[in-house]
């Protein structure tokens, strides 16, 4: 039976553990194959380009005999962004201990109290805190929680992760420092919390 063929904005989880999120699918010019385009879920968030044949097949089971996962990339459903760095994926993937102790509504109480670092930085480092926040923000049902990570998250975030925010939630940066450009999301957010439900609040 033939996999689906990836769509834009899905996650997929490599045999080795880490998390990508599909941009898009584009030709080769040149050899008019497909190609996948896809975005590290873990700093410095670069993207990537695949050719749609090699991200679609299966493990080399005789180069990694001891890994469960079937295919090169799995597709990963939203409900299970939280739970990241191979929890489920016995192979060569270096897994960290504590950042799977914490869990969810642990890291976002802490994400929310203000002072995230003086709960986590026993636990995890600022880039994992980062990381892990950014899905955090992806996976949250309303804006009003998107706004909240977002804003614990103000000492964590690099320009790039405030880019990659942004384009993950269809918003357009203009020009400006970092400070301006949180600003800028920060606004948005709360403009989109004020229309959420299809109506003003």
């Amino acid at each position: 039976m033939e996999r689906k063929r990836p769509a834009s904005g899905e996650f997929y989880r490599h045999f080795k553990g880490n998390l990508y999120q599909v941009k898009t699918l584009a030709r080769d010019s040149e050899t008019r194959d497909w190609c996948v385009v896809y975005q590290e879920m873990y700093s410095p968030f670069q993207c990537w380009v695949r050719e749609l044949q090699e991200f679609m097949e299966p493990v080399d089971g005789e180069k990694y005999p001891g890994c469960s996962q079937k295919y090169r990339f799995e597709r990963v459903e939203p409900e299970d962004l939280a739970v990241h760095d191979g929890d489920s994926v016995k192979c060569d993937a270096v897994e960290d201990e504590q950042q799977k102790e914490i869990s969810k509504e642990v890291f976002l109480k802490a994400i929310k109290s203000g002072q995230p670092e003086r709960y986590l930085r026993e636990f995890m480092s600022n880039d994992q805190v980062a990381e892990r926040g950014f899905l955090e923000l992806l996976d949250a049902d309303t804006f009003v929680e998107k706004r909240q990570i977002f804003m614990g998250l103000r000492n964590y975030l690099t320009p790039l992760l405030i880019s990659n925010i942004a384009v993950a939630l269809d918003i357009v940066l203009e020009d400006g420092n970092q400070e301006e450009q949180f600003e800028s999301v920060l606004h948005c957010l709360e403009a989109f919390e004020h229309y959420e439900g299809g109506r003003l609040r």
